[in-house]
């Protein structure tokens, strides 16, 4: 994710239990998927697969801030998507490999740099043995196919969805139901992205987005991919976000209440323990 720079009553027990829930979820803010020659243990049918990985793998992607998840994607067309790889041997890595798209009409890919997944003082929460990061294209469905470097052989596959956005909000991550910022306060602002598949609304994932304000500083929240933190000026009747999605800029706005209007003397606390 890419940041830039620019210049009704609630209870103190609310937003304190909001928080502490959204701090737990941090456990939860990846997810697992087993391939699909994991899932059965089987070489899926019309596969030739290799004896080094005879128990497939595991795939690894973010979840959303609020919603732990045991599925991966789908995409928003046009954005990325970081897609880890673990061994399920736990005695061995992931073997030298290589990784085909089955409709690169699709889904691209490059070999992932850097930290895979949230961090904690600049050090991974999680380990993987590698990854990919995802470019969707458009909307559709392809197999991610993890192959044997050497040989072409299939270690183990998964599916990715992409979607096209066609909503996006912004929404307080440490208390949705509350739709306004403190004034002079850091909060922690949650993106939510929509897009339909089939008869169905989802969310879906771009790990690429960037956000400014109108005003204010911004910084990265390292343990959820779709959350920023806003530093909210003290002055104004509401902020204003620009937020770049899938190579598309949506504008979006939150109004700036005091806290004395809902009875509070001190800014809400965001958990990072």
């Amino acid at each position: 994710m890419r940041l830039h720079l620019t210049s009704g009553t609630w209870f103190r027990v609310r937003l304190t239990l909001s928080i502490t829930a959204l701090s737990a979820l941090c456990l939860a803010c990846l997810a697992e998927v087993e391939g699909d020659r994991a899932m059965t243990g089987e070489c899926p049918a019309g596969e030739v697969c290799s004896d080094r990985t005879p128990l497939g793998l595991t795939f690894v992607g973010h979840a959303f801030y609020d919603e732990p998840t045991l599925r991966l994607g789908p995409i928003v067309a046009g954005g990325s998507f970081d897609l880890g790889l673990r061994s399920r041997d736990t005695e061995s890595t992931v073997p030298d490999f290589a990784f085909e798209m089955e409709d690169a009409s699709v889904l691209l890919a490059r070999r992932g740099e850097g930290t895979f997944g949230p961090t904690e003082e600049g050090e991974p929460l999680y380990q993987t043995d590698a990854h990919l990061t995802l470019m969707a294209l458009e909307a559709g469905t392809s197999y991610v196919r993890i192959v044997d470097a050497a040989t072409g052989e299939l270690f183990d596959r998964i599916a990715l969805d992409v979607v096209q956005v066609d909503e996006v909000r912004v929404v307080l991550a440490q208390d949705v139901e509350r739709e306004y910022l403190y004034a002079g306060c850091e909060e922690m602002v949650g993106i939510r992205l929509y897009g339909q598949q089939g008869s169905e609304q989802v969310r879906g994932f771009d790990q690429s987005f960037a956000l400014r304000t109108d005003s204010g500083a911004v910084s990265e929240e390292t343990r959820f991919w779709d959350c920023v933190i806003v530093e909210t000026p003290a002055e104004g009747e509401e902020m204003r976000f620009e937020i770049d999605i899938a190579g598309g800029t949506h504008e979006r706005s939150l109004p700036i209440m005091s806290l004395e209007s809902d009875g509070l003397d001190a800014c809400p606390v965001i958990n990072r323990d």
